[in-house]
């Protein structure tokens, strides 16, 4: 383990509502980011662990030296937090941004499927959501909800999440760090 990258143990049993077959359950039964209409029926967060990638995962970012990053949810301290996924990634596969730091988990999940259901909206500071569906991905352990979004740093497209509450309006996960810009794309339903 990276001395700078803080590790999420995976054997710890999971937060309750959260199961391999399943993933998150929330009141009602509904499951949060789950298809539920026409718009996301070809999409589908499937479970995975210690840098595993299930068949048909939806690429959203780029390594500047051409290594795909994917598109995850991990479950940390109470909340569902958009992140990168990769084979690449040390400690589990899977790295989100919390606390000003860079979080390593290898439990998660990945968005696999049908990706021309989605598209990516510019956003310029605080994330404003007007004209568009944002596809949702996650929540903070408050409940505010999280968003999957992108950004250019360093010559790649990194991945994390945005929301109203954030800083600049995007956190995401690079370098040992949480860094925060207020230039970036948020997913969105294409229709």
């Amino acid at each position: 383990m990276s001395n700078n990258i803080m590790q999420h143990n995976g054997q710890a049993p999971p937060p309750p509502g959260y199961t391999q077959a399943s993933g998150p359950a929330y009141a009602g039964g509904s499951q949060y980011g789950q298809p539920h209409s026409n718009r996301t029926s070809g999409l589908q967060w499937v479970s995975e662990s210690n840098g595993r990638i299930p068949p048909n995962p939806v690429q959203g970012g780029i390594e500047k030296d051409g290594t795909p990053l994917f598109i995850g949810r991990a479950m940390y301290k109470g909340g569902l937090h958009p992140a990168k996924v990769g084979q690449h990634l040390e400690n589990g596969g899977c790295n989100i941004g919390y606390g000003h730091k860079e979080i390593a988990i290898s439990e998660y999940q990945v968005l696999c499927g049908d990706a021309s259901k989605l598209r990516w909206v510019r956003q310029q500071g605080l994330l404003n959501i007007k004209g568009f569906v944002p596809f949702p991905a996650g929540h903070e352990e408050t409940g505010e909800p999280l968003y999957i979004a992108k950004t250019l740093y360093e010559g790649s497209q990194q991945l994390g999440k945005c929301a109203p509450h954030i800083k600049k309006g995007m956190s995401f996960p690079y370098g040992h760090k949480e860094r925060t810009t207020d230039d970036y794309m948020v997913l969105a339903y294409a229709d």
